[in-house]
């Protein structure tokens, strides 16, 4: 039975093969109107922004526990990542079901990582995951390094040009994605305890980077991986991946694109920028 790290779609990943692991998605999903949309292959970015322009809203919802069941089926060790449960109910229903599933399959093992992230940092965690499975790590020391991890040595920033969607769904307040949404006006920040944090705001793109360099740099960045996605916006992406290996030659920085949820909610041109420090 093969050994199983599971994500949620907020991951901005796709299953397969991860290391010697297998990879899962659990899609999320955003309703609009009377269509929900799942946040995998079937999603169609055209006709979702076409309903937007015509003023149909929309909000999102965590995967269902059948969703989270499917991802884990036939696994023998499986290890969660969800999206912050600060930010969607995914945790809370990815731990129902691990619940359903170890009573079906009481030699199993399984655990579920609240990220208290999303996107970029997910996928830095689920990438720890599978390099500390190919160190032969077993089960309850890879959960404390893990855990360890994702407390201590990484997290989310973000650039947005817009905040709309974030503040018609609550995550957050709607003085906050009124800045965002002056001219050529970005706002730059981190989740903290899983809580979508502002911590400044710059006008056009290359003050923005310069100043969102500075931030990961007092918040401990030191040189670590950093994972960058982007919402239709490689330019700015790839523009702060040479800023970051200009000032640090030595680190990895991979660039990724956001899938629907992500998109939703970084809107166009937003970046996440998931970070050891």
């Amino acid at each position: 039975m093969p050994i199983k790290i599971v994500t949620d779609s907020g991951a901005n990943m796709t299953a397969g093969n991860l290391g010697s692991c297998q990879l899962e998605v659990a899609a999320l999903s955003l309703i609009q109107g009377d269509k929900t949309w799942l946040d995998d292959a079937s999603f169609d970015q055209a006709e979702f922004n076409q309903r937007a322009k015509d003023g149909i809203a929309a909000s999102s919802a965590c995967p269902s526990i059948s969703a989270w069941l499917d991802a884990y089926a036939g696994g023998s060790e499986i290890y969660v990542v969800t999206i912050s449960s600060v930010l969607s109910g995914s945790y809370n229903s990815a731990m129902q079901a691990a619940k359903i599933y170890q009573e079906e399959y009481p030699d199993a093992l399984i655990h579920v990582f609240d990220s208290k992230s999303a996107g970029p940092a997910q996928f830095l965690a689920a990438e720890k995951i599978a390099e500390l499975k190919e160190k032969g790590m077993q089960f309850p020391d890879l959960v404390e390094a893990v855990s360890d991890y994702l407390e201590n040595h990484v997290r989310i920033f973000f650039a947005l040009k817009s905040m709309t969607n974030l503040a018609n769904n609550g995550r957050v307040s709607p003085a906050v994605a009124k800045i965002a949404g002056l001219l050529k006006i970005w706002v730059y920040g981190w989740a903290e305890e899983g809580e979508i944090k502002p911590l400044g705001k710059a006008r056009g793109e290359k003050k923005t980077l310069a100043a969102l360099l500075r931030t990961l740099e007092e918040k401990g960045y030191r040189g670590g991986r950093v994972k960058i996605d982007h919402a239709d916006n490689f330019d700015s992406a790839a523009e702060l991946h040479d800023l970051i290996r200009k000032k640090r030659p030595e680190a990895r920085v991979d660039l990724g694109t956001c899938r629907a949820l992500c998109s939703f909610y970084a809107e166009a041109g937003g970046l996440m920028i998931g970070v050891e420090i």
